[in-house]
This record gives structure tokens, sequence and C-alpha cells, in this order.
């Protein structure tokens, strides 16, 4: 209470300046800056459980798939729902840098 007045005193007196509130564009940049950053942590907290979800059923994804939800990853994914069990397949899933170390990992 003692501190509200005080603050009152000081604003009756002109010793306080009032708070900066930035333009509406920055507003709303910040606003959807803060969106953005919010889908992306989605995102990720999403592939995280999604790769711990294939590590509990034994299929080790993420060791030639940097990206889980990816489109090679995403197909190989497919392949598995849909039956296939052939490591050769899952290779040729395999697409542009992801090629050789799926490969490799068929192979053996």
């Amino acid at each position: 209470m003692i501190d509200a007045q005080w603050i009152a005193q000081l604003l009756e007196c002109g010793l306080l300046r009032g708070s900066f509130v930035p333009p509406e564009q920055v507003r709303d940049l910040r606003d959807l800056t803060r969106y953005r950053k919010r889908l992306v942590q989605d995102r990720a907290r999403e592939s995280l459980r999604v790769q711990k979800v294939l590590e509990d059923a034994g299929v080790k994804l993420a060791s030639v798939a940097t990206d889980v939800l990816g489109v090679s990853a995403r197909a190989m994914l497919d392949g598995l729902i849909g039956g296939e069990r052939d490591p050769d397949v899952f290779a040729d899933m395999a697409l542009g840098r992801m090629r050789p170390n799926v490969t490799c990992y068929a192979t053996h």
C-alpha cells in the first residue's frame, strides 16, 4: 500500500514516464516470432516422441536418418507399416545424402 502511494505521488509530480509500447508492426512481428518458435519446439518434441516409440519397438531409424520425420524416413515407416521387412527395399527408399548410409547398413 505504501509503495502504491509513493508511486502515485511520483506520478502527480511528473517524475515518472509512461511505459514503452512498441509500434503495432513490431508487436505483430514479436507475436509471429513467438508463434514460430513454439511451432518449431512442438515439431522437435513430436520428432523425439516418434524416435522414442521406434527405439522402444527395436527400430533404430535414427542411426541412419538424421530426421525421423523426413521424406526418406517417412517412406521407410510407411514400408514398415505395410509389412515390408527386406533391408534392400528400405535401402532403395533412401534419398539424397541418406542413401550411402542406408546402403552400408543394408549390406551388413
